[in-house]
């Protein structure tokens, strides 16, 4: 077992790539310990939307779980990894220098509504927990100042593909993303759960007044198709939406949103995409 900052780390082969994590880490890091795989069908979507060289912003990167396999699988793309928890972006560093991913960069800050310093839990990585859940709102005895940036401020014309996961703050984030809001160029993934429903209502309503399609997307930790063991939670993972800007072409069968107040679809029949990783409607 070897340590980054202090904090002891496992490592996990997974996407033809080594990743260190908090030994500790329930979600993540176990999934692609014992997967191979975490969200892959997050993965496999952004790949597929990015067949011309671009950028994806990954904000709220963790270790990299997404932006290490995409950096590696997109060789052509630029991919800024943003990461507000300073012992995470410590591992994401060590990570994408481990696997020579120099079209990589790590962002050491909080993405928000304005730039300027923002004050961020100092969650230690110890213990046995889910590590993927740190957010504005985690209880920690330390609160440590982070900069803060907005996507405006740190988007270029390139950008076609956002994805964001930060445990509640989406709308926040979307705050300071105005400007690449109503570009319309880039795809938007963004975590909207049924913890935080305000925020998921702000993030359609956000998009929908934008002109975008929004859709429902579902996105298990691992999935029978994992290639190594069956998974003991199939049904575990992240609801998210998808904003399409207008002439983006679909190919996903993605169930439409009808408005901010709908509650996002439990069957699986919502999610036919999900077909192709060995899940079965009924």
């Amino acid at each position: 077992m070897v340590t980054v900052s202090a904090v002891p780390l496992e490592t996990a082969r997974a996407y033809d790539l080594e990743f260190r994590f908090p030994a500790g880490d329930t979600a993540v890091g176990a999934s692609l310990r014992d997967y191979g795989e975490f969200a892959r069908v997050i993965l496999d979507f952004l790949v597929d939307h990015a067949d011309e060289a671009g950028a994806l912003l990954d904000v709220g990167a963790n270790i990299g779980a997404i932006s290490l396999p995409f950096a590696h699988r997109r060789p052509g793309w630029k991919v800024l990894a943003i990461e507000a928890h300073a012992e995470l972006a410590d591992i994401l560093e060590a990570n994408a220098a481990a696997n020579g991913l120099a079209n990589l960069s790590v962002v050491r800050a909080a993405a928000g509504a304005e730039s300027g310093v923002t004050e961020f839990p100092a969650v230690p990585l110890v213990g046995e927990r889910n590590f993927g859940d740190i957010g504005f709102d985690s209880v920690a005895e330390v609160m440590r100042p982070v900069p803060m940036v907005t996507l405006d401020a740190i988007s270029t014309r390139d950008v076609r593909l956002v994805k964001i996961d930060v445990e509640g703050f989406e709308p926040q984030v979307l705050a300071g993303a105005a400007a690449l809001i109503a570009a319309r160029r880039a795809v938007w993934l963004v975590e909207a759960t049924i913890q935080h429903p305000e925020a998921t209502a702000e993030v359609i309503r956000t998009f929908q007044a934008a002109g975008y399609e929004v859709c429902w997307f579902f996105a298990p930790f691992a999935t029978p198709a994992n290639g190594r063991a069956a998974p003991e939670t199939p049904g575990r993972g992240d609801s998210n939406i998808v904003a399409l800007p207008p002439g983006t072409g679909e190919q996903w069968g993605l169930t439409r949103v009808a408005g901010p107040d709908q509650q996002r679809p439990g069957g699986i029949d919502a999610y036919p995409y999900l077909a192709r990783y060995g899940y079965r409607p009924g």
